[in-house]
């Protein structure tokens, strides 16, 4: 068996997670670690990153900086534990976090809410490198779309201080742009106050079908076009987080269905071998 080593520079693992914060290979998918939102992967997508030809174009043209890990005359094993190396140096620097991946009993165990659309992480006592170990980034670099917001923003903070300084053609277009929005909130606030009068109104009437709603969907978790449609609906039924519900528990449904099928001829074939 081959030793085998590699000379890290103390620069090495901030650069190297630099190039492969957004890496394709790592395959990240968001999630919910101490309250906030991060990035997290396996840790068998890192080593597919640093065996990619973007990371190998790298190591060779600053070989210093960013360690080679698939070298000629060497095999996959070597390379791996190259890999395994540059990864345990992005540890100790603190740059990724081993973590454990929640499902919806274990996050109530842990005294956390469960989310819908991300899962819930947990600090992992160690990190064992094992393929289907899941590691989240601790680390955040700055993009430009940061720095143009950043600019973005203060741009926006003089301009409205400069607000006296303006042109008069300016001064009256914000005037009658803000004039604009207040009439769209008030013209939203009176419709909600008008399909709560239709729907006290029709109550006696519909109450069997669970009342008439005018925009059913105006106040649902959904995009703006359609918090208008339908224009109008019975009860629960039609609303957008009702539909939305059926429709997962109908998944959850046909995935038990799936399972219930295929573990009985699990047990024959166990039986017959």
């Amino acid at each position: 068996m081959s030793t085998v080593k590699v000379v890290i520079n103390p620069e090495s693992a901030l650069a190297i997670a630099t190039h492969l914060r957004h890496h394709k290979e790592l395959k990240q998918r968001k999630g919910l670690f101490q309250t906030r939102q991060v990035d997290f992967f396996r840790y068998k997508r890192f080593v597919r990153a640093l065996k990619s030809p973007e990371y190998a174009k790298k190591s060779t043209a600053q070989p210093e900086l960013y360690p080679p890990v698939v070298e000629e005359g060497k095999t996959d094993e070597d390379a791996d534990m190259k890999a395994r190396l540059l990864f345990i140096a992005m540890i100790k620097s603190q740059l990724v976090l081993p973590c454990n991946k929640l499902d919806s009993t274990q996050s109530k165990q842990q005294g956390l809410k469960p989310s819908k659309e991300f899962p819930n992480l947990v600090l992992s006592t160690k990190a064992g490198l094992q393929p289907d170990e899941y590691y989240v980034w601790n680390y955040n670099p700055k993009t430009l779309t940061d720095y143009l917001a950043v600019i973005g923003v203060i741009s926006a903070i003089l301009t409205l201080v400069c607000y006296p300084l303006w042109p008069y053609f300016m001064r009256r277009g914000s005037y009658y742009v803000s004039l604009g929005a207040l009439g769209l909130l008030a013209v939203f606030f009176v419709i909600a106050i008008i399909r709560i009068v239709i729907y006290l109104l029709l109550l006696p009437f519909a109450n069997q079908n669970g009342g008439f709603w005018l925009f059913p969907n105006l106040f649902e978790d959904c995009g703006v076009i359609e918090s208008f449609r339908p224009l109008y609906g019975f009860g629960e039924t039609e609303c957008y987080s009702y539909i939305k519900k059926m429709k997962r528990r109908k998944r959850r449904q046909a995935k038990k269905l799936a399972q219930s099928k295929t573990q009985p001829a699990e047990l024959d074939e166990k039986k017959e071998n």
